[in-house]
């Protein structure tokens, strides 16, 4: 296309903006700085992103990623304030340095199959991040502090049943790497008022009667009634949890 490189050089973009079909590479840095930016959506014809690419866009709300790609660089979304959620295509290998740094509105992120590694800046000031799609063989690649977030996602996902995934595998995976920090689970689920994230920690038995009369207290304390209902009825004929397995993410 003649005039592609006109369109990624010109920073004076509308506040939503569509990548003209056809274009298969965004260029390293090709949309940085673009303040006004609000929303983009990228066709499936891109197959190739480069370093940075949109990093600084601070008005960034919304964005369309192509189905798959082939290379993907680091940092993309550095500094986009404004991000809400981002499905991120099927072919990124890697989410690189500072590729989600400074995401401060971030909320949602889903993570594809082909996910081999994760920088530990990845998602650093991640500050309002509460989901993160990806199957349970891979959380190990994320940074410690990613690993809750994805375990609580699963656990929310799967509060009604846990077996309708048919991931006997991965329902395994999340289990034995929840109940071995059972506290922090809880402590964190009453935190973010996760009733089913409580629900599929109660049904699994990941939770032993000591921690759930730990926070059983807290549960009242931060008013989360519907939490606290269910740690009483778990508690009138609690088992104590059997012993735990490896850590599989070690």
């Amino acid at each position: 296309m003649s005039d592609i490189s006109t369109f990624f050089k010109n920073k004076s973009l509308s506040s939503e903006k569509v990548v003209p079909e056809g274009t298969a590479r965004i260029e390293e840095l090709a949309f940085a700085g673009s303040d006004g930016l609000e929303k983009l959506i990228i066709p499936d014809s891109v197959t190739e992103i480069g370093n940075y690419a949109f990093m600084n866009c601070y008005g960034l709300r919304e964005i369309r990623m192509p189905e798959k790609v082939a290379k993907i660089g680091a940092g993309l979304f550095q500094n986009c304030w404004q991000l809400r959620s981002v499905r991120m295509p099927e072919g990124t290998l890697s989410l690189g340095t500072d590729m989600f740094e400074n995401c401060h509105a971030l909320a949602e992120i889903w993570l594809p199959l082909s996910l081999k590694e994760a920088a530990r800046t990845s998602l650093s000031g991640c500050r309002s991040l509460r989901a993160i799609h990806i199957s349970p063989e891979q959380i190990r690649l994320l940074p410690p502090s990613a690993r809750y977030t994805a375990a609580l996602t699963y656990m929310e996902e799967h509060a009604a049943d846990p077996a309708a995934a048919g991931n006997t595998a991965g329902n395994a995976i999340i289990e034995s790497y929840v109940k071995d920090r059972q506290k922090s689970f809880l402590d964190l689920a009453i935190n973010r008022k996760s009733t089913e994230a409580v629900r599929y920690m109660l049904s699994n038995g990941l939770a032993d009667e000591a921690a759930l009369r730990e926070y059983l207290d807290k549960a009242v304390s931060s008013g989360r009634t519907e939490i606290t209902a269910l740690l009483l009825d778990s508690l009138k004929d609690s088992d104590t949890g059997s012993g735990l397995s490896e850590d599989p993410f070690a």
